[in-house]
């Protein structure tokens, strides 16, 4: 009798993990809130938001306003009374998402992105703003056609590993296009933009008054000229942590 318990009370601890394994397949996995969505938002379509506070499928690469993806089942919601024309939004945590091979196959670990097809992610190839990053692979030979891959969520600007002439062009070309598209996005490229130039220029006329000090002085006072070599290699490095801490703090402008 006391075996026949045993291997019931087995059974449906193997039943209930099984159950379990395929609920958590079907379901994402994170805190997920109702929001109003525009358009024709579906499971895993993701989700920008825009200046005025309206919430609408993204249709821009690397865009720096998603938000979250729709879910229909999601492990933990936030409910309020009105639901008319919303949906659930996940943020974090881990979801399905709707994606495309136009930016070529997708692997575990690889990053994804919003692109320019209404709700629809991609593979990320650039530096830019990201979705999270896939923890499945999606290979399609038709970009047209769309998929569901799970992905690891966490909005937030990556770097890619390239050249830095090719980072600072794409900088300044998605600098250009903010400018046509959000006027916060705009603002920001110039004041950083601004900051930047400023403190480069201020860089090269303080290196070529300590340059040109710093030989006059030696011309004068030869016996003190280690000294003198010193103090201008100091006056230098001081000038160039002034300067890579304004680049740094253009930087976070960019990305906060």
């Amino acid at each position: 009798m006391r075996k026949l318990w045993i291997l019931v009370i087995f059974t449906i601890l193997l039943l209930a993990t099984t159950l379990h394994s395929v609920l958590a397949q079907e379901n994402s996995a994170g805190f997920a809130t109702y929001v109003p969505i525009g358009g024709e938002p579906s499971e895993g379509s993701v989700i920008c938001s825009d200046d005025s506070g309206s919430n609408n499928l993204c249709s821009r690469e690397y865009d720096s306003n998603m938000i979250g993806v729709v879910v229909s089942n999601p492990a933990v919601s936030f409910v309020t009374d009105n639901l008319d024309g919303s949906s659930a939004l996940l943020s974090s945590g881990k979801g399905y998402v709707l994606v495309s091979t136009i930016n070529g196959e997708i692997e575990i670990g690889s990053f994804i992105t919003s692109s320019k097809i209404k709700g629809i992610g991609q593979k990320a190839t650039k530096s830019g703003y990201i979705l999270g990053v896939a923890q499945e692979d999606y290979k399609e030979s038709n970009p047209d056609k769309y998929g569901k891959v799970m992905v690891n969520f966490g909005i937030k600007p990556a770097v890619l590993k390239q050249g830095a002439g090719i980072n600072l062009f794409r900088l300044i070309r998605d600098g250009v296009e903010g400018a046509f598209e959000s006027p916060l996005a705009a603002l920001r490229y110039l004041v950083s933009a601004i900051i930047v130039t400023v403190i480069f220029i201020y860089g090269f006329i303080h290196f070529g008054r300590i340059a040109k000090s710093g030989v006059e002085a030696i011309g004068r006072n030869p016996l003190a000229s280690k000294s003198i070599q010193g103090g201008v290699a100091m006056n230098m490095a001081v000038t160039i942590l002034i300067m890579a801490g304004s680049i740094f703090v253009a930087y976070l402008i960019l990305i906060i």
